[in-house]
C-alpha cells in the first residue's frame, strides 16, 4: 500500500477515533455543561467540584486526544491542554499535558520518517532557520517552545540531526514542550474560575514566551552567519 493512502487512512481513523472520544466526554460531562449555561456566582464551587470529580476513565479519553492532535500533522492540541487545566487544575493539567505531547511528538517522528515524503519542508524558512544554528539543540528545544511553528518541521529536523539516537531526541521535546503545556494547563484553571487577571497574565506570557524563543532563535542565526565572515 501506497504511504499517501496510509495517511489518509490513518488521517481519518485518527480523526473518527478523535469524535468519538470528544462524544464521550461530551456526555460525561453534560450536568456540568447545563449548569454552565445557567450559571452564576453561587454556583461557581459547586461547578468546580462537579467538573474535577471525573475519574481515571476522562483523563485516558483527553489523553489520547492530546497526543493524536500533536501526532496528526495540521492538528492543533491547544484547546484540549486548556481543557486539561479546567478539569485537573494547573499542576496536574500540565503533567498530563506534558507527557501526552511527548507521547505524540514521539509518533509524530515515527509517521514522518515511514510514510511522508518530506523533501518539500526542506525548503521551508522554519527549516532553513532550525538547521542554519550553531547549536542545533538548543534550536530544536526553542522550535518545540514556540506554538506558532508547525511541530511536523521541528520534528523532522530533530529525527535529521539525531538521527538513531533516542535520547537526543527525546531531551528537546522533553524541555521545549514543558512550558507551554503549563501556560495551556494555567489558563484552563483560570478560565474555570472566571479569573480574569489570571486569563489575561496566562495570554501574555504564552505570545511574550514565543516573541522571545523566536528572537533568539534569528539571534544566534546572525551570530553564526558573522562568526562564518569573520
Amino acid at each position: 500500500m501506497k504511504p499517501k493512502i496510509i495517511r489518509i487512512i490513518l488521517f481519518i481513523l485518527g480523526g473518527l477515533l478523535g469524535l468519538l472520544l470528544l462524544y464521550k466526554l461530551y456526555l460525561s460531562y453534560l450536568p456540568e455543561l447545563k449548569l454552565l449555561v445557567h450559571f452564576d456566582h453561587h454556583n461557581e464551587e459547586l461547578l468546580i467540584k462537579m467538573v474535577r470529580s471525573h475519574g481515571i476513565e476522562d483523563l485516558a479519553f483527553l489523553f489520547i486526544l492530546n497526543a493524536i492532535c500533536v501526532a496528526i500533522p495540521g492538528l492543533s492540541n491547544g484547546i484540549f491542554c486548556v481543557l486539561n487545566g479546567i478539569l485537573y487544575g494547573p499542576a496536574f493539567g500540565f503533567i498530563v499535558n506534558w507527557i501526552s505531547d511527548i507521547l505524540g511528538q514521539i509518533v509524530l517522528m515515527e509517521l514522518l520518517r515511514k510514510l511522508y515524503d518530506i523533501k518539500h519542508m526542506t525548503h521551508s524558512k522554519i527549516y532553513k532557520l532550525l538547521t542554519s544554528q550553531k547549536y542545533p539543540m538548543i534550536a530544536l528545544t526553542i522550535g518545540y517552545m514556540i506554538p506558532f511553528i508547525p511541530s511536523a518541521t521541528v520534528s523532522y529536523v530533530n529525527g535529521m540531526i539525531n538521527k538513531n539516537n533516542r535520547k537526543k531526541q527525546l531531551l528537546p521535546i522533553v524541555i521545549g514542550v514543558a512550558p507551554v503545556a503549563y501556560i495551556y494547563a494555567y489558563g484552563g484553571d483560570s478560565i474555570l474560575h472566571l479569573d480574569s487577571s489570571r486569563i489575561i497574565k496566562a495570554v501574555i506570557v504564552f505570545i511574550v514566551l514565543a516573541l522571545i524563543a523566536g528572537a533568539i532563535l534569528l539571534v544566534m542565526k546572525v551570530l553564526k552567519e558573522h562568526a562564518k565572515k569573520a
